[in-house]
């Protein structure tokens, strides 16, 4: 009994801290996206680290509100979001020519992908730093 409890606390314990390592990751993601401290940012379905751990993102119930919007799929994306800039959580977003960027895990490994060409659509400039991100 006592060797399954320990084992539930240690799985429980490094899924909050990967939830807590891609919050991170998202918020400094939407801030140099935005130039902004603190966005407002549609969630279009759902993103389980971003919800718990918001941090500096103010998470908003429409796309009319948002500076951002992040996918969790790209299917029935909302009609207001049309225009807003979007951003994806899977390498497989990258194909919708309208996601100008993703992060997600791969192999264990968390992952940053940009496109040039959608961040000068955008007229989006990041910071040197991401520079080894973008294609």
């Amino acid at each position: 009994m006592i060797k399954l409890l320990l084992t539930l606390f240690i799985i429980t314990t490094i899924y909050a801290s990967d939830d807590k390592k891609a919050s991170g990751i998202f918020n400094l993601i939407v801030k140099e996206i935005t130039k902004k401290d603190s966005s407002s940012v549609y969630i279009h379905t759902n993103i389980y680290s971003l919800k718990q751990y918001p941090g500096n993102i103010n998470i908003v119930d429409n796309c009319k509100e948002a500076d951002l919007v992040i996918l969790s799929t790209t299917k029935n994306i909302p009609t207001e979001c049309k225009g807003k800039i979007l951003f994806g959580s899977r390498y497989s977003h990258m194909k919708n020519s309208d996601v100008i960027g993703s992060f997600f895990w791969q192999k264990g490994r968390p992952n940053i992908l940009f496109y040039s060409k959608r961040l000068k659509e955008h007229d989006i400039k990041l910071d040197s730093s991401f520079d080894r991100y973008i294609e």
